[in-house]
């Protein structure tokens, strides 16, 4: 789907593909109205008409756009920015929640939802003095947010397309906190569950979610620059009096990085608490194993000398030398158990 928004003289209004070449070719204010150009999902002729015929975007960004549907294995493109003179070419990344499903493998209820997706997008975006076009494959919040505002005050539009563009990446960038809060359940969860209730499935989650934050860590830091050298003047597109809204959008994805970096140290942190358990746990078990290896050492080598069948043993003709031979094998277990208690070495 296409949507194409004009907007001039404090009037906006909705075109179509043909109607833009037209009014281009017929209008000679052309160059002084404010142009919105979204394409959600398009087809390749949208793209070649739009992308390539109207705007003569560079070859190598169309490419970029175009590459979540020329190669789908590849995934989305990490957000960069690009100068082209006449206009910007920038990509960001928004992000979802995690998805999760139920691990069949997990007896307990408790703890039976596992992440197992950490869906990206890839949101494609052409600045230029009076355009803007967006474009993407999936359905964004984002856009959806600007268009809606755009649609209940002419004016939005009317600012500009820099002040467009910042209303549409600071809604990706509040997006980013349902997903932060997302980590910051799962890490509290997992540091709960690490002391009270072990599990061996429990590695594969710590790893699966620090799989997660680091993939998120890269994306907040690619973006993280974008935004300072979007915010500092560096684009001539942007002007200077929209500037301070692209750094207040920079300061919240600049605390959103912060607390995925703590997070990641969190991670680390369970990990190595993790592993730490599971020694203590391993020591526990030897230590058990050795003592009962320990008891019936001695044990076994009372009863291998009386199973050697000689016939000289005197005990062997005593009425009462199996009894006297269980008497001594249970003084000794007891005995040693009692040593290894007063020893504390059974704590």
């Amino acid at each position: 789907m296409t949507t194409i928004l004009a907007y001039h003289n404090g009037k906006m209004r909705h075109l179509s593909i043909q109607d833009l070449f037209v009014l281009r070719a017929t209008n000679p204010d052309f160059s002084a109205m404010t142009i919105w150009v979204d394409l959600e999902n398009p087809t390749e002729e949208e793209e070649e008409t739009l992308l390539v015929h109207f705007f003569l975007f560079h070859h190598l960004a169309v490419e970029d756009c175009q590459r979540e549907r020329v190669e789908p294995k590849t995934g989305d493109h990490y957000p960069k920015v690009e100068d082209y003179h006449d206009y910007i070419y920038v990509i960001f990344n928004p992000v979802d929640r995690p998805v999760e499903k139920l691990d069949d493998d997990d007896d307990d209820d408790r703890h039976q939802y596992v992440a197992v997706q950490f869906p990206t997008r890839q949101l494609n975006a052409f600045l230029g003095k009076n355009f803007l076009v967006t474009h993407h494959y999936e359905a964004s919040e984002a856009i959806r947010y600007a268009r809606n505002l755009c649609l209940k005050n002419n004016q939005t539009l009317g600012r500009g397309p820099d002040y467009l563009f910042h209303l549409i990446i600071d809604e990706v960038v509040d997006n980013y906190t349902p997903v932060i809060d997302y980590f910051d359940h799962r890490i509290d969860e997992l540091e709960s569950n690490i002391f009270e209730a072990y599990q061996v499935q429990m590695l594969s989650r710590i790893l699966e979610l620090k799989k997660g934050i680091v993939r998120l860590r890269r994306i907040t830091t690619y973006q993280r620059e974008i935004l300072n050298r979007l915010s500092r003047g560096e684009f001539p597109l942007i002007s200077t009096q929209e500037m301070i809204y692209y750094r207040n959008v920079y300061d919240h994805l600049v605390r959103i990085a912060d607390l995925v970096d703590s997070y990641r140290e969190h991670i680390a942190g369970l990990l190595e608490a993790y592993l730490s358990v599971n020694s203590n746990r391993m020591n526990q078990v030897m230590k058990v194993l050795t003592v009962i290896s320990t008891i019936f050492l001695p044990l076994t080598f009372i009863s291998s000398i009386y199973g050697m069948n000689f016939h000289y043993l005197p005990e062997l003709d005593w009425h009462y030398g199996y009894h006297a031979v269980w008497g001594v094998i249970v003084l000794i277990a007891g005995g040693m158990l009692i040593y290894f208690k007063r020893k504390g070495w059974l704590d």
